[in-house]
């Protein structure tokens, strides 16, 4: 009966994966660690070369769960007013795929000493695929003896970004565009322009200064899209030194995480998250693990020390 309960919670995950497979988006628990995975706007914060990547393994125990990983790049050029970014996204769920690539640009505008303004934009391409070969069938279906063809399909994202001293808040809208996967004969990727369908990101933090050596970073993520029910995370990591750190997240789909922290020498620090759901999905899956890897690169005028401190 346990199995068959699993079978069950896992299947409708998947269908419910499938069904809204076009606009389904990704979470990552450590989101304020490096924020233009969420935000292109967000690569304005920093004034040096600097990346990350990341891979999460949802759902552990589960066959098919859903593993994701990433990766970005940015850097300013020509000053600090302009960045450029690359980011790549693979998210996977049983047999279906999609990776998403974008180029993003991010314009600052400089209020004053202590405040910044930044808009960002980005183009990306989703390429999605299924291996439906890989399904078991209990008879020779011919829908399931060969893998569906890549499809490429455009989108769009846009974000602002505001800065100031140990405060920021952002707003993203990681797809202005609807991607969705028709069949008839074949299997063709449609692109159109829905605004009932677009996704909303609200993110912000503040950093409070406890002692010289200790920092209390408070960080909150709202998403929203129609139909679907509202989330919220909402974050506090203790920060010791900027060198270690450890705290929780909590999100309101009735998970909950431990985030640890480790400045591994100035231009590397490493993030590690485990969630744990109080869910129906609690009985049958051991949580899930996320790990994150940021790097920055400095140029002979710039110290670590020089860098905006990250949330």
């Amino acid at each position: 009966m346990k199995n068959m309960m699993k079978n069950i919670i896992v299947i409708t995950a998947l269908l419910m994966t499938s069904w809204g497979f076009g606009q389904s988006r990704f979470h990552i628990t450590q989101y304020m660690m490096h924020q233009p995975f969420i935000n292109p706007a967000a690569m304005g914060i920093y004034d040096n070369m600097n990346g990350s990547v990341f891979y999460k393994n949802q759902w552990t125990g589960f066959d098919g769960a859903p593993k994701l990983i990433g990766f970005n790049f940015n850097s300013p050029i020509g000053g600090l007013s302009n960045r450029l970014g690359l980011t790549v996204i693979n998210d996977r769920i049983g047999v279906n795929s999609h990776t998403d690539l974008s180029a993003a640009y991010a314009y600052t505008l400089k209020i004053n000493d202590n405040s910044n303004l930044t808009f960002g934009a980005a183009a990306t391409l989703r390429l999605t695929q299924s291996d439906y070969a890989d399904v078991e069938t209990t008879i020779a279906d011919p829908e399931f003896q060969a893998n569906t063809p890549t499809l490429a399909m455009p989108n769009f994202k846009f974000g602002a970004y505001y800065k100031v001293n140990r405060f920021y808040v952002g707003i993203s809208l990681p797809n202005l565009l609807k991607n969705t996967i028709e069949y008839n004969t074949d299997f063709k990727g449609r692109t159109s322009f829905d605004l009932s369908d677009w996704h909303f990101y609200l993110h912000s933090g503040y950093s409070f200064k406890l002692s010289d050596n200790v920092d209390l970073n408070v960080s909150t993520i709202l998403k929203h899209v129609s139909g679907a029910p509202f989330q919220a995370d909402i974050s506090t990591v203790c920060m010791i030194k900027q060198r270690f750190g450890i705290g929780v997240n909590y999100r309101t789909s009735q998970d909950l995480s431990g985030i640890l922290r480790f400045r591994l020498n100035p231009m590397l620090e490493m993030g590690y998250s485990y969630d744990f759901t109080f869910s129906e999905l609690n009985n049958f899956s051991s949580g899930s693990h996320e790990i994150m890897l940021i790097f920055d690169i400095y140029g002979k005028d710039k110290t670590p020390d020089s860098a905006m401190p990250r949330y």
